[in-house]
């Protein structure tokens, strides 16, 4: 039990939210996006060792992202790249080409040297993007990747949104989130504190209590699977399609 509540503590503060594509919810969107833009800048190369360090490995993230990733094929493209903690999972066997968009170019610098480092640099195009206005054409790609990013969007459907329209109607667009527990009494303290938490943790709190599943079948895709990870889904993996006449 003590295990899980700190690792409670870590999601609600943001802890395992990759990048800052959106904002907190907090005030006017523009004004935090710009706030939270700088605020990823200005940490951006330290960011590792939160959000890729020890403790992500422990609980299992390494493996969740693995896992995720195994499934992205064809013309990816990943939605809050950070710092690419994601680039090294990909299947360079069976992936054309990666677009990689964030909102923060400090990320995006730190996101190039990995992307460097693992000789990735003629597959992955680094891009400073808002998550919830992609500028692409509808139906552009195979996959659509997204790591715990949802949390700290300011508009977290718009952004489900512009996922499932740039995606294939064959395609799959890939989710680790924090999710809401279907642990009762975690689910419960999630809700009480959710809303405090952010606006505490300023750019880097995020709701940790959202309904992923509901989010994205209200922006028009369906869930093909969804696996709750730690604490009866703490994290959570999905896998979804664009649904049929969306």
């Amino acid at each position: 039990m003590a295990r899980w509540w700190a690792v409670a503590a870590a999601a609600s503060s943001g802890a395992f939210a990759d990048t800052d594509v959106g904002a907190t919810g907090v005030g006017d969107q523009l004004s935090s996006k710009a706030l939270t833009k700088e605020s990823y800048d200005g940490f951006a190369e330290g960011y590792d060792n939160l959000d890729g360090g020890w403790a992500a490995s422990a609980i299992g993230l390494e493996e969740l992202r693995s896992q995720l990733l195994a499934g992205a094929t064809g013309r990816v493209l990943e939605v809050g790249v950070g710092t690419g903690l994601n680039l090294r999972h990909y299947r360079r066997d069976l992936v054309s080409g990666i677009e990689a968009v964030d909102l923060s170019p400090g990320m995006l610098s730190q996101a190039s040297s990995r992307s460097e480092s693992l000789g990735m640099e003629r597959l992955v195009k680094l891009s400073v993007m808002d998550a919830e206005h992609l500028g692409f054409p509808s139906e552009a790609f195979d996959t659509v990747v997204d790591t715990f990013s949802l949390c700290v969007f300011s508009d977290p459907s718009a952004a489900l949104r512009e996922m499932a329209r740039v995606c294939k109607p064959a395609g799959r667009v890939l989710l680790l989130e924090n999710s809401k527990s279907d642990f009762g009494p975690l689910a419960a303290y999630q809700d009480l504190t959710a809303s405090f938490l952010v606006n505490k943790g300023g750019a880097k709190g995020c709701f940790w209590n959202q309904d992923v599943e509901a989010l994205c079948r209200g922006a028009g895709l369906e869930v093909v699977r969804s696996s709750p990870a730690l604490a009866g889904g703490l994290f959570r993996t999905l896998e979804c399609a664009p649904a049929k006449g969306s």
